[in-house]
């Protein structure tokens, strides 16, 4: 009987952690050189640009409107600028579309590449938090490529991609917080 019972919880332990590396498979490890890992902001294997900011005593309501604000005048918006609007959680969901230029150089054919990305602005309790996440290279006839999946790719101009687009995203921050911190009312 006991012998039994050890098989049986063996057998269940081994199926446990088949299974386990089963849905471990279904996400895209990032496996690149060590020079995209310092570029790119990676949490839980995906690439994903975050910022918490105290706007001292400024209503929820009134971070809100700011941020709906910034998002209409940034023209990063993808047709409608909003997939979400709740004024009363203070929650913002939308569409970016960044496009970046990388000039030919001796070492790389430079190019230019569309990015699109979802962005989340939620305000509460004086502060805000954005989000931007799903980056994908829009690779024309619909077809996007996840940042992740491009940057398993071995390509020459991919390390100038990736510095640009973290550049980019980062300065879009910049410009929100810009706009949420010290917004000039008329």
């Amino acid at each position: 009987m006991r012998q039994c019972m050890i098989t049986l919880l063996l057998t269940l332990l081994v199926s446990a952690l088949f299974v386990m590396g089963s849905v471990n498979a279904n996400y895209p490890s990032i496996e690149t050189d060590d020079r995209l890992q310092t570029i790119l902001p990676i949490i839980n294997q995906k690439v994903t640009y975050s910022d918490v900011v105290d706007c001292g005593s400024v209503s929820q309501l009134d971070l809100f409107r700011r941020a709906r604000l910034w998002v209409v005048q940034s023209g990063h918006s993808i047709d409608a600028p909003f997939l979400l609007s709740d004024k009363e959680t203070g929650d913002l969901a939308g569409r970016f579309s960044q496009t970046i230029t990388i000039p030919r150089s001796e070492n790389a054919a430079g190019g230019i590449y569309t990015f699109r990305y979802n962005y989340v602005i939620e305000c509460a309790n004086r502060k805000y938090r954005a989000v931007l996440t799903q980056i994908e290279l829009d690779e024309g006839n619909g077809r996007y490529t996840p940042i992740e999946t491009l940057c398993q790719k071995n390509e020459k101009n991919l390390p100038s991609i990736c510095q640009e687009l973290d550049r980019q995203l980062n300065n879009l921050l910049g410009s929100l917080q810009e706009s949420m911190k010290n917004y000039k009312a008329f």
